[in-house]
Parts: C-alpha cells; sequence; structure tokens
C-alpha cells in the first residue's frame, strides 16, 4: 500500500515538474534529441547526408481540408505531389501556453526546435506575447542560422506578407508576431531600438540579410507613411522615414541585387547574373489562386526562380528552401472552402516543381501543416457529388439538410442561421451566392475571422533520414530532425559517419539471415 501510494505521488510531483519545465528551451531540446536517437536506428536502407533542404507549409491545411481538397481536385482517390513522399507523420502543434496555435508560435516549434507560447516569434517560452524586451539570452536561432553558418544559401517565397506567419521564424526575433513595421512596435508601446520590428529584422537582421531570394507580400511593411506604393497608390506604414527596400538595395553594394515587383519581371530576369533576389509582388498579401492577375505570380513560379537562385554551381554546401502558402488558412477564415481547395492544389503544384527539380539522393523533402482549420466533413455525400454545395443528409431535429462541409467558427454563420428561426436552408442559401468562389459553407460558432484548429500536424517526407518523421511526435521535432539530416548546428552528432554503404546492408541482411 505505501509503495502505490508513493508511486501516485510520485506520479504527481512528475506532471507538476514536467508542466515548469515546459517553459525552459533545453527541457524541448532534451526531447527531441531523446527522439532522435530512438529513430536513427529504425532502418538499415543507404542514407545521405541532406545537403539540401526544402521545407513546405501549407498554411491551415489540416487532413480534412487535404480530404475535401482530394474530392474536390479529382475523386476521394486523388493524391496530391507531396502525399507521394515515402514517409508520413503526426506533429503535436499545441503552444507552451495554448492547445491550438497559431502560425508564429508553430513555426517556431518547427524551424527553432522549440515550443513557445502563442504569438511569439522564435522567442524563449518564458517570454509572453507583448513583452517590451528582446533579451539575446530568450532570443532562438532557426534552421536558416544553421544553415548559413554550414556554408548553405538559404531563401524563402510564400503567398504571404513575408514578414508574417510562418516565415518570420526563419529570420526575426519577436516577442508578437503582429510588429511586422515600427508603427506596430509603438503602437504597443515599446522602443523600436530595443526591439526591432520584423521587416526591420529581414533587411538588416544577422539571418534575413543574407538570404540569396525572398519572394512574396508586403510592400506596405517596408515604406515609410510619406511614400506611396507605385502599384496601390496607397500610403507605407513605417513612421521610422526609412524605405527599407532602397536600404536593402544599398546594403548590397558590390553585389548584383535586383528587386522586382510584377511576374513579367520574374519571367524576364536572368538568375545566372543575379547574386541576391527580392521579389514584393502585392501591398499585403498575394491573392488566391482563384483571383491572381497577370502581374502576380504562382506560388509554382516563385518556387521555380527561388530554386534557380539556390540551385547554382557556386553554392557547393547545398541550399535551404523554405515555402510558405498562408492563403489557405485566411480562405479557412473567410469560410470560403472552395478557394481554400483551389489553394491546396496551388500549393500541391508548386511543391510538386520543387520535387521535380531536386533530388531525394541529397534533398530533404519536407512538407506539413503549421496550424489545422475547424473545417469538418459530417454526414453521408454520395462520392460522385460536388463535396463545397452537395447535401451529406437530412437532419432528424429540424428535417432540412445539410453540407457534407461545415465550420465550428467563421463570419459565415449569419448567412445560414437566423436568431429568430434557426437554420436556414443550405442549398437555398448557396443559390443567393452566385459566385462560385465566394461562396461559403456554414459556420456554428459567429466570428469575424475563423478561429484554427489544434489537431496534429500532417508531415510528410522524402529524402536523407526522412523515416525519422514517421509516427507521432512533438511540432518542435521536426527542426531537430532537419538539423540531424544535413549535419547542422552539430546536431547529426555523426550522422555522416552513419551512412550506410550498400555493401554494409547486405553484410548485415545476411548476419540476420544466418543468425
Amino acid at each position: 500500500m505505501a509503495t502505490v501510494v508513493l508511486l501516485v505521488a510520485f506520479a504527481a510531483f512528475s506532471a507538476k515538474v514536467e508542466a515548469h519545465e515546459e517553459h525552459d528551451a533545453h527541457h524541448w531540446k532534451h526531447m527531441a534529441h531523446e527522439l532522435l536517437f530512438e529513430k536513427k536506428d529504425y532502418t538499415m536502407q543507404k542514407i545521405n547526408v541532406a545537403k539540401n533542404i526544402m521545407v513546405f507549409v501549407g498554411s491551415g491545411m489540416s487532413q480534412p481540408t487535404v480530404t475535401a481538397a482530394r474530392f474536390y481536385n479529382g475523386g476521394d482517390n486523388e493524391t496530391f505531389s507531396f502525399e507521394r513522399l515515402k514517409w508520413s507523420g503526426n506533429a503535436r502543434t499545441y503552444c507552451v501556453n495554448s492547445r491550438v496555435p497559431d502560425p508564429a508560435c508553430a513555426g517556431t516549434a518547427f524551424l527553432t526546435g522549440v515550443k513557445s507560447n502563442l504569438g511569439t516569434v522564435a522567442m524563449d517560452p518564458t517570454v509572453n506575447r507583448g513583452a517590451c524586451e528582446l533579451d539575446p539570452a530568450k532570443k532562438l536561432a532557426s534552421i536558416a542560422k544553421w544553415a548559413l553558418d554550414a556554408g548553405k544559401a538559404v531563401g524563402f517565397a510564400t503567398t504571404s506578407r513575408v514578414t508574417s506567419g510562418s516565415n518570420a521564424a526563419l529570420f526575426a526575433n519577436s516577442p508578437d508576431s503582429r510588429w511586422e513595421n515600427d508603427a506596430d512596435v509603438k503602437a504597443a508601446g515599446c522602443n523600436v531600438n530595443t526591439v526591432p520590428d520584423i521587416a526591420h529584422q529581414l533587411i538588416h537582421g544577422d539571418i534575413g540579410k543574407h538570404f540569396k531570394v525572398i519572394l512574396g507580400g508586403g510592400r506596405k511593411n517596408f515604406i515609410p507613411t510619406t511614400e506611396t506604393d507605385t502599384a496601390t497608390g496607397a500610403r507605407g506604414l513605417r513612421t521610422d522615414g526609412k524605405n527599407l527596400i532602397k536600404e536593402w538595395q544599398d546594403s548590397k553594394q558590390g553585389a548584383n541585387a535586383t528587386y522586382i515587383t510584377t511576374n513579367s519581371q520574374l519571367g524576364a530576369l536572368d538568375t545566372s547574373q543575379i547574386d541576391f533576389l527580392l521579389g514584393l509582388f502585392d501591398f499585403d498579401n498575394l491573392p488566391y489562386s482563384t483571383d491572381i492577375e497577370s502581374d502576380t505570380p504562382p506560388l509554382v513560379r516563385m518556387v521555380h526562380y527561388s530554386l534557380e537562385m539556390l540551385q547554382k554551381k557556386e553554392h557547393t554546401n547545398g541550399f535551404l528552401l523554405f515555402v510558405e502558402d498562408g492563403n489557405i488558412r485566411r480562405a479557412h477564415q473567410e469560410n470560403k472552402v472552395r478557394k481554400a481547395l483551389e489553394q491546396v492544389r496551388h500549393y500541391s503544384g508548386a511543391f510538386n516543381m520543387a520535387h521535380m527539380m531536386g533530388s531525394e539522393q541529397n534533398t530533404l523533402f519536407v512538407s506539413l501543416n503549421d496550424v489545422g482549420s475547424t473545417l469538418a466533413l459530417p454526414g453521408y455525400p454520395a462520392r460522385s457529388t460536388d463535396p463545397v454545395s452537395s447535401t451529406a443528409g437530412t437532419s432528424d431535429a429540424d428535417a432540412l439538410p445539410y453540407l457534407g462541409l461545415a465550420y465550428a467558427t467563421g463570419p459565415a454563420h449569419s448567412s445560414f442561421y437566423r436568431t429568430t428561426s434557426g437554420r436556414l436552408d443550405p442549398t437555398v442559401v448557396l443559390q443567393g451566392m452566385p459566385e462560385p468562389f465566394e461562396r461559403t459553407c456554414p459556420a456554428s460558432v459567429p466570428m469575424a475571422e475563423g478561429a484554427d484548429g489544434g489537431e496534429d500536424a500532417a508531415v510528410y517526407a522524402s529524402g536523407p533520414w526522412a523515416f525519422m518523421l514517421s509516427g507521432g511526435y512533438e511540432q518542435h521535432f521536426i527542426a531537430h530532425q532537419i538539423a540531424f539530416a544535413s549535419c547542422m548546428d552539430g546536431a547529426c552528432d555523426g550522422a555522416s559517419a552513419m551512412a550506410l554503404s550498400m555493401a554494409t546492408v547486405v553484410l548485415a541482411l545476411v548476419a540476420k539471415l544466418c543468425a
């Protein structure tokens, strides 16, 4: 009896210690390293060191989103390019202080290898969102820092603002992901000299200033309020008078640094003659794939030119390419599911381009989502029907049909519900939405923007040591696996020495058979 009591007491004590340890960055690193050495012996296949790394993030691309996108883009047995990778797993996405993450803390986890607090960018988990401090000891280094230290070329492309979402954790450290320009920092009552904004860190920070290619949106965070954006006529948001685009160009004296704003300019590039490329194709986020016009490059094209910049012969130590599609999440927040599913196809095409331009022999390919969504697939729709607009059954409570796709939260609530009469017939509501891509799905809880989901993130991988990303693990483990596979930051601890020759594999198999 005394033993049982002791064990129960110890279990309670352990739980308290674990909760406390979550605020210690070393806790997360130790956990990941334990799993690394557990997984490294899982296979006898020939393994090379990952000279190159490509990390793709479909923000908000939950498993229900992928499933629905299959229905929408070709059928139940359709397979997207990223799903064809050899290994897959599930990453637990919670933040230290939140069960459901946002892109900032999720990006911090899989890019720095440490879980953090909601809304913080590459900061130690002792830092809470909005803290007016930037203690150097509490900054977290990302895989971009590790890649640069290893002599690799680094770049990224995104459909978001280059300063937002998961992208920021690549190159910035900030107590608040909303501090994308100096005006944001000042509005929070903080000193920009103490806490530089994210855009400033991209241009002048020790990481961002070395990026060979940066493609995405968000010109407004780089232009001062005294200047207007040439494409939109809108004034920039910076109150410090700085034009960071010009400062980026000035900082690259002696190198061929090219700044572009349109798809046609991108297509006219001779990347062999360019050392640094900055492309800001929109004042804010890039438009959805369904709304792209001629002057906005699709993600697949940005990936192609990013790889042209990174795969040059002079980059003898390889490269790191990070790609993020934030439009999937934004479409979910608006409950515009058709746009979200079209965006998955857009993302898959971009990933397919990267996979064709690389080799699994020396390149680690990783595709994942940072956060989930509240999209659900209820009912029993016929397989041949349109998943967006077809009914999945009839309610036995109000005798009205319901759709096979629905959200838990979002602005579409008012379109499908009435306070006085309750639920409306969704098929009638959809008939009043003539533009297909603007049609929404019912949302149970009214919100100005739909919330993110906290389900596990699906991770797909191929290439050297990709098998380590199979099974279930914490989201921060991904950064450590990338570092291990590519021997960056000293994390591999002899991974290259463990690469098995074919002769070694044969001998090992013979030994097992003869045992």
